[in-house]
Protein backbone atom coordinates (compact mmCIF):
# COMPACT_ATOMS: atom_id res chain seq x y z
CA UNK A 1 0.00 0.00 0.00
CA UNK A 2 1.31 3.30 -0.74
CA UNK A 3 2.40 5.59 1.54
CA UNK A 4 0.57 8.84 1.39
CA UNK A 5 1.77 12.17 3.41
CA UNK A 6 -0.57 14.98 4.25
CA UNK A 7 -0.03 18.39 4.66
CA UNK A 8 -3.11 20.26 6.11
CA UNK A 9 -3.42 24.67 5.79
CA UNK A 10 -0.55 25.70 4.19
CA UNK A 11 -2.06 28.22 2.29
CA UNK A 12 -4.66 28.72 5.14
CA UNK A 13 -1.32 30.06 7.42
CA UNK A 14 0.37 31.70 4.94
CA UNK A 15 -2.99 33.96 4.50
CA UNK A 16 -2.96 34.40 8.27
CA UNK A 17 0.79 35.61 8.60
CA UNK A 18 0.65 38.01 5.46
CA UNK A 19 -2.91 39.15 7.05
CA UNK A 20 -1.37 40.52 9.90
CA UNK A 21 1.24 41.65 8.85
CA UNK A 22 -0.75 43.78 6.13
CA UNK A 23 1.14 43.19 3.19
CA UNK A 24 0.60 41.24 -0.05
CA UNK A 25 2.18 39.54 -2.56
CA UNK A 26 1.61 35.74 -2.38
CA UNK A 27 -0.55 35.27 -5.47
CA UNK A 28 -3.89 35.27 -3.39
CA UNK A 29 -6.30 37.58 -2.56
CA UNK A 30 -7.05 37.81 1.00
CA UNK A 31 -8.12 41.04 2.44
CA UNK A 32 -5.62 43.02 4.38
CA UNK A 33 -6.69 45.87 5.37
CA UNK A 34 -8.17 47.91 8.36
CA UNK A 35 -7.79 44.16 10.15
CA UNK A 36 -8.87 42.05 7.45
CA UNK A 37 -7.99 38.76 6.65
CA UNK A 38 -8.93 36.30 4.10
CA UNK A 39 -8.09 32.57 5.06
CA UNK A 40 -8.70 29.09 3.46
CA UNK A 41 -7.31 25.64 3.95
CA UNK A 42 -5.35 23.10 1.31
CA UNK A 43 -5.21 19.33 1.59
CA UNK A 44 -1.74 18.77 -0.15
CA UNK A 45 -0.24 15.03 -0.59
CA UNK A 46 3.69 14.39 -1.03
CA UNK A 47 4.51 13.11 -3.82
CA UNK A 48 8.16 12.63 -4.23
CA UNK A 49 9.92 15.32 -2.89
CA UNK A 50 6.96 17.89 -3.39
CA UNK A 51 3.89 18.28 -1.47
CA UNK A 52 0.72 18.35 -4.39
CA UNK A 53 -2.23 20.38 -3.45
CA UNK A 54 -5.57 17.72 -3.79
CA UNK A 55 -8.34 19.77 -2.13
CA UNK A 56 -9.28 23.47 -0.71
CA UNK A 57 -11.69 24.56 1.41
CA UNK A 58 -13.11 28.31 3.05
CA UNK A 59 -16.71 28.80 3.11
CA UNK A 60 -18.16 24.94 3.65
CA UNK A 61 -21.11 23.94 0.84
CA UNK A 62 -19.85 26.61 -1.71
CA UNK A 63 -17.46 24.06 -3.95
CA UNK A 64 -19.39 21.01 -2.66
CA UNK A 65 -22.70 22.31 -4.07
CA UNK A 66 -22.38 24.80 -6.63
CA UNK A 67 -20.03 23.31 -8.79
CA UNK A 68 -20.51 19.90 -10.46
CA UNK A 69 -18.48 17.01 -10.89
CA UNK A 70 -19.11 16.93 -14.91
CA UNK A 71 -16.09 18.14 -16.53
CA UNK A 72 -13.98 18.03 -13.68
CA UNK A 73 -15.57 21.19 -12.50
CA UNK A 74 -15.21 20.10 -8.68
CA UNK A 75 -11.52 19.31 -8.95
CA UNK A 76 -10.74 22.08 -11.08
CA UNK A 77 -11.66 24.61 -8.43
CA UNK A 78 -9.81 22.25 -5.42
CA UNK A 79 -6.92 22.55 -7.39
CA UNK A 80 -6.80 26.51 -7.54
CA UNK A 81 -6.20 29.10 -5.47
CA UNK A 82 -8.18 31.72 -4.66
CA UNK A 83 -7.72 34.11 -7.45
CA UNK A 84 -8.96 31.77 -9.70
CA UNK A 85 -12.23 32.24 -8.55
CA UNK A 86 -13.49 35.18 -10.71
CA UNK A 87 -13.15 33.36 -14.05
CA UNK A 88 -13.54 29.43 -12.45
CA UNK A 89 -16.02 29.16 -9.18
CA UNK A 90 -17.88 32.17 -10.20
CA UNK A 91 -18.78 30.20 -13.14
CA UNK A 92 -20.17 27.13 -11.79
CA UNK A 93 -21.93 29.70 -9.47
CA UNK A 94 -24.09 30.81 -12.32
CA UNK A 95 -24.91 27.76 -13.96
CA UNK A 96 -25.97 26.21 -10.50
CA UNK A 97 -28.26 29.18 -9.39
CA UNK A 98 -29.35 29.77 -12.76
CA UNK A 99 -29.69 26.63 -14.56
CA UNK A 100 -30.09 24.18 -11.56
CA UNK A 101 -31.77 26.33 -8.88
CA UNK A 102 -33.85 28.35 -10.92
CA UNK A 103 -32.61 31.50 -9.31
CA UNK A 104 -32.97 35.12 -10.98
CA UNK A 105 -30.05 36.78 -11.71
CA UNK A 106 -30.66 39.24 -9.80
CA UNK A 107 -30.49 37.00 -6.93
CA UNK A 108 -27.10 35.06 -8.35
CA UNK A 109 -25.57 38.39 -8.47
CA UNK A 110 -25.54 38.86 -5.16
CA UNK A 111 -24.73 34.92 -4.28
CA UNK A 112 -21.69 35.74 -6.66
CA UNK A 113 -20.77 38.84 -4.44
CA UNK A 114 -20.85 36.63 -1.10
CA UNK A 115 -18.83 33.74 -2.11
CA UNK A 116 -16.51 34.68 -4.80
CA UNK A 117 -13.60 34.51 -4.19
CA UNK A 118 -14.25 31.43 -2.12
CA UNK A 119 -12.19 32.73 0.82
CA UNK A 120 -13.10 33.52 4.77
CA UNK A 121 -13.26 36.64 6.11
CA UNK A 122 -12.20 38.26 9.26
CA UNK A 123 -12.35 41.57 10.53
CA UNK A 124 -9.84 41.01 13.50
CA UNK A 125 -10.86 45.41 14.17
CA UNK A 126 -14.31 44.13 15.36
CA UNK A 127 -14.56 43.05 18.74
CA UNK A 128 -16.96 40.72 19.75
CA UNK A 129 -18.02 37.19 18.45
CA UNK A 130 -17.25 35.93 15.02
CA UNK A 131 -20.69 35.31 12.31
CA UNK A 132 -20.03 33.55 9.55
CA UNK A 133 -20.11 35.71 6.14
CA UNK A 134 -20.47 38.38 8.69
CA UNK A 135 -17.64 40.89 6.19
CA UNK A 136 -19.47 39.97 2.82
CA UNK A 137 -23.07 40.71 4.12
CA UNK A 138 -22.28 43.65 6.35
CA UNK A 139 -23.20 42.02 9.52
CA UNK A 140 -26.43 40.54 8.67
CA UNK A 141 -25.62 37.04 9.52
CA UNK A 142 -25.22 38.22 13.56
CA UNK A 143 -21.90 40.61 13.48
CA UNK A 144 -19.45 42.51 10.87
CA UNK A 145 -16.04 40.37 12.84
CA UNK A 146 -17.19 37.66 9.97
CA UNK A 147 -14.64 34.16 10.12
CA UNK A 148 -16.75 31.51 12.12
CA UNK A 149 -17.99 30.60 15.45
CA UNK A 150 -18.21 27.15 16.26
CA UNK A 151 -21.77 26.92 17.01
CA UNK A 152 -22.58 28.95 13.73
CA UNK A 153 -24.79 26.76 11.57
CA UNK A 154 -22.75 27.02 8.21
CA UNK A 155 -24.43 24.81 6.06
CA UNK A 156 -28.20 26.23 6.79
CA UNK A 157 -26.69 29.62 6.52
CA UNK A 158 -25.37 28.24 2.97
CA UNK A 159 -28.06 26.75 1.52
CA UNK A 160 -31.08 29.58 2.91
CA UNK A 161 -28.44 31.76 0.48
CA UNK A 162 -28.85 29.77 -2.20
CA UNK A 163 -32.68 27.86 -1.97
CA UNK A 164 -34.24 30.46 0.24
CA UNK A 165 -35.52 33.47 1.01
CA UNK A 166 -32.00 35.32 2.28
CA UNK A 167 -31.27 37.73 -0.26
CA UNK A 168 -34.73 39.09 -0.48
CA UNK A 169 -35.55 39.47 3.17
CA UNK A 170 -32.06 41.28 3.51
CA UNK A 171 -33.56 43.65 0.36
CA UNK A 172 -30.61 42.84 -1.43
CA UNK A 173 -32.40 41.58 -4.41
CA UNK A 174 -35.97 41.31 -4.88
CA UNK A 175 -37.73 37.59 -4.20
CA UNK A 176 -38.03 35.62 -7.51
CA UNK A 177 -40.73 33.09 -6.35
CA UNK A 178 -38.48 30.02 -7.02
CA UNK A 179 -37.06 29.27 -3.66
CA UNK A 180 -37.07 25.29 -2.57
CA UNK A 181 -37.80 25.33 1.06
CA UNK A 182 -36.93 21.70 1.45
CA UNK A 183 -33.24 22.53 0.36
CA UNK A 184 -32.69 25.15 3.08
CA UNK A 185 -31.49 22.86 6.00
CA UNK A 186 -29.19 19.83 6.13
CA UNK A 187 -31.66 19.20 8.77
CA UNK A 188 -28.83 18.62 11.65
CA UNK A 189 -30.78 19.98 15.14
CA UNK A 190 -29.18 21.20 18.33
CA UNK A 191 -28.98 17.29 19.13
CA UNK A 192 -26.35 16.53 17.04
CA UNK A 193 -23.77 19.03 18.45
CA UNK A 194 -21.75 18.81 21.05
CA UNK A 195 -19.73 21.08 22.51
CA UNK A 196 -17.37 21.47 25.28
CA UNK A 197 -16.48 24.79 27.52
CA UNK A 198 -12.72 23.75 26.93
CA UNK A 199 -10.23 23.05 24.36
CA UNK A 200 -10.87 21.20 21.76
CA UNK A 201 -14.43 22.24 22.08
CA UNK A 202 -15.81 19.35 20.12
CA UNK A 203 -17.08 16.77 22.08
CA UNK A 204 -17.10 13.16 21.90
CA UNK A 205 -18.74 11.50 18.87
CA UNK A 206 -22.42 10.59 19.86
Amino acid sequence: MKNLTLKLGTLSLMALTIGLAGCGGTGATPPTTNGKIGLWTTTNVRTGSVYVQQDRLANPVVNEVLATFANNRHKINNLGAPTNDRAELATDVQSFMVGVAGRSQAITDVVKSVVIPDIMIADLSVPGSAAYLGVQTGGATGSMGGGRDLTDDVVDTTLGIVFGTTISSLGLAPADGNEIPTLTSDNVGAGGKHFTNSFPYLGSPR
